[in-house]
């Protein structure tokens, strides 16, 4: 599968997962996604993303998680639980951030990389 192509099959899974979420009862916004255009723009990868990460290639989200209206950071929460689980349901190359300690973090595998 080409890049493009993982992409678009990202953004496919990423919208599924949205409105999983939806429909549990929970709310979410989008955080940072690519971040190409801004973080690495200059050659330095200087913000919170490591260099050769996921937001660099589109295949990377992280969201805001809101449960009962208030901003749900802990990941070990359970609806955090239930949406890394769901996550990796959606397709082989799904990883979730939660299980290295990002739980707002969903990504595409690409090239051995999350």
């Amino acid at each position: 599968m080409t890049l493009r192509e993982k992409q678009c099959v990202f953004a496919r899974c990423l919208a599924w997962l949205i409105l999983w979420i939806d429909e549990h009862g929970w709310a979410v916004s989008l955080s940072e996604g690519y971040v190409g255009d801004t973080d690495a723009a200059d050659g330095d990868y200087d913000g919170p993303h490591k260099c050769g990460g996921m937001h660099y290639t589109k295949l990377a989200q992280d969201l805001n998680l809101f449960v009962g209206g208030l901003l749900c950071r802990d990941g070990e929460h359970p609806a955090w639980q239930a949406i890394g689980k769901h996550w990796k349901t959606l397709h082989p190359s799904a990883r979730w951030g939660g299980d290295w300690g990002d739980a707002n973090h969903v990504s595409f595998e690409h090239e051995g990389r999350a």
